[in-house]
């Protein structure tokens, strides 16, 4: 494994960094943030090891996405330098649809073909990255974004074909608490505790009501049947009626698209009736999984998620946290098992779990010439563009930028699996018909936070492991139950160190779709890491400090993931349609002459099966274009 230096807290968390951002508070838009060229101030702290120069966007690619969007590159007015090169297959983008289409073109393409992976960041994994920390001589790992997953072990589940093929296991070993200490319920997700799962160990915050009150705790949401919190007994009993619904409130034959037609917030209040309270209490819920809230999204899109509300979610209910896992980095663990697949001495070690997680990155071989993958890091694609212009042209021409410098090479097919905003931004001359679909793409940001704890001894004062609010920053936080992976075994104790994980979304109800997400990208970008760092920190004070939470000695650092374009927003019609014309997705599924389009946005929900399934089918039609 590659050396991992140490830090200390001094060097991340109240020194250098929040010297150079508490300059920056006052700064709204990002291009001001960018041009003072104080990045170290706006990035922060990354971690330590292979992961530390790529925690979420990075200045460079938001840099450049700012130029595709102005036009910069559709004349360009500096050198363009030709490599010369010719891929049979380029893939532009290094996520896991990208990774997902170079395995299936590797192993359905002849031996002599080559790939080309472009990826715009300085490591592969797209949001399916980790953050490492080490606090007090332990190494701790969290997800940069993308996490959570179940074992998949019988065929006709869909990714069993991958799963089973690169080797992932079906058991996992998890970290276990004392005999000695009160036992507590730990979500391996930092998902399930939202709303899927419920235990005494999940508490909900509601904060002060007026001047003289206190805020208060109420643990085990729904086992306690909403005791302790402040709603009417009319509203508790919407609650009971939203979780416990077991009747379809549609009898056609096209109920999804029924679904489709409307909102969630309008299945929730006009179809099954339930008071606004509901509506709000899920908004956070559905936006931290599909980027905003009830009011612009479609209700299918909330059926596909297993929200509450359809017969469909009571088998949802009867799962339990152990049905579900999560790999130290998030879902990291399965890119680095396709980078491991793809160019075998990529990670250091062999093919066993511990040596494909734990292992460091060999960066010199990724674009070794020989592989017959090669992986391009720091490359941001900004223009595709047929041959002469012709669909039917025998090659396309890649432009892509990399350390300020212009390059173009050739591809006789493409698969674009970097997500839609830049894919019609990027790609030359699309079809009406694509152009017209991708302007009902709507994608809003997500924040993803890391703060590594010195210990948890607040939390378990409380007995809690994960914690939902209704008012401030953020929505909700939880620890994990630690996977352990080889070597890797942080210990489970209220006085170790741990990881602290919040995912907050920007959704602000009542605005229109489009206009949600591009306000929210404002905050995300607009905001230095100081200001971010003094709302968590003052978001943790407010929850804990009745419990002696003191953030200098409790917090060891943290590292923001901010992704601009993280989540499509599926709004109605976007599955199925509307209006007589084809749903969006369909119509992006269909290649544009000798380039197919992959991104996990195809499904509404992304998740990690479907990321790799929608770059396998591009990827199949690369070689049928050939």
């Amino acid at each position: 494994m590659t050396s991992i230096m140490r830090i200390t807290r001094r060097d991340f968390l109240n020194g250098v960094l929040i010297g150079s951002g508490a300059a920056l508070l006052h700064v709204s838009a990002p291009i001001e943030l960018f041009a003072q060229s104080l990045s170290s101030a706006w990035e922060g702290f990354g971690g330590i090891g292979d992961y530390a120069a790529s925690h979420g966007n990075t200045v460079e690619v938001i840099r450049a996405f700012q130029s595709i969007e102005d036009g910069t590159y559709t004349t360009p007015n500096q050198e363009i330098f030709d490599t010369g090169e010719r891929y049979d297959l380029v893939i532009v983008g290094g996520g896991l649809s990208g990774l997902g289409a170079a395995y299936e073109y590797m192993k359905s393409s002849s031996k002599q073909a080559k790939c080309l992976i472009l990826e715009n960041h300085p490591i592969f994994g797209g949001v399916a990255k980790r953050n490492d920390f080490m606090v007090q001589g332990q190494r701790l790992i969290g997800p940069q974004g993308s996490n959570a997953f179940g074992v998949i072990d019988r065929p006709g589940i869909p990714g069993y074909d991958i799963y089973s093929e690169l080797g992932i296991p079906t058991g996992f070993e998890y970290g276990e608490m004392s005999p000695q200490l009160k036992p507590l319920d730990f979500d391996p997700t930092n998902f399930g505790y939202r709303l899927w799962f419920d235990s005494k160990s999940i508490g909900h915050y509601y904060a002060p009501r007026g001047e003289g009150t206190s805020g208060k705790w109420a643990a085990g949401f729904w086992e306690n049947k909403l005791a302790g919190t402040p709603y009417s007994e009319k509203v508790q009993k919407d609650f009971f009626r939203w979780r416990n619904i077991s009747d379809r409130q549609y009898d056609g034959n096209d109920y999804s698209r029924w679904l489709d037609s409307m909102t969630y917030k309008n299945y929730l209040e006009k179809i099954l009736k339930l008071d606004p309270e509901i509506t709000r209490f899920a908004d956070p819920v559905l936006a931290s999984v599909v980027g905003l809230g009830c009011d612009v999204i479609s209700a299918y899109a909330a059926h596909q998620v297993s929200m509450p509300g359809f017969p469909e979610f009571q088998g949802h209910r009867s799962l339990r946290n152990s049905h579900w896992h999560s790999f130290p980095g998030g879902n990291d663990g399965f890119s680095r098992y396709f980078i491991k697949a793809l160019i075998s001495d990529a990670i250091e070690g062999g093919k066993s779990f511990a040596d494909i997680q734990n292992g460091g990155v060999r960066f010199s071989v990724l674009d070794r010439d020989g592989n017959k993958v090669r992986l391009r890091l720091g490359s941001s694609v900004v223009r595709v563009e047929p041959e002469d212009g012709s669909v039917k042209g025998k090659n396309a021409h890649i432009m892509y930028l990399r350390d300020g410098k212009l390059y173009r090479l050739k591809a006789r097919s493409v698969v674009m699996a970097c997500g839609g905003r830049l894919t019609r931004k990027v790609v030359s001359g699309l079809p009406a018909s694509h152009a017209k679909a991708y302007n009902e793409f709507h994608v809003s940001p997500i924040l993803v936070v890391n703060v590594a704890l010195t210990n948890w001894r607040f939390l378990y004062r409380l007995g809690f492991t994960a914690c939902k609010w209704f008012s401030g920053f953020g929505f909700g936080c939880n620890i994990r139950k630690p996977m352990y992976v080889g070597t890797y075994r942080p210990p489970l104790h209220p006085d170790k160190p741990t990881v602290l994980t919040f995912y907050i979304s920007f959704h602000r109800p009542g605005a229109p779709i489009e206009e949600q997400g591009e306000n929210g990208r404002k905050k995300l970008l607009g905001t230095s890491y100081a200001e971010f760092e003094s709302l968590i920190v003052g978001q943790m004070k407010q929850l804990f400090s009745d419990v002696d939470f003191k953030a200098n000695r409790d917090i060891a650092g943290i590292i923001l993931n901010r992704w601009a374009y993280a989540y499509v927003n599926p709004q109605p019609g976007f599955y199925f349609g509307k209006d007589g014309n084809p749903a969006p997705r369909d119509v992006i599924r269909k290649p544009f002459g000798r380039i197919a389009f992959a991104h996990a946005e195809l499904n509404g929900h992304q998740h990690w099966v479907a990321a790799v399934d929608e770059g396998k089918r591009a990827a199949r039609q690369a070689v049928e274009g050939q």
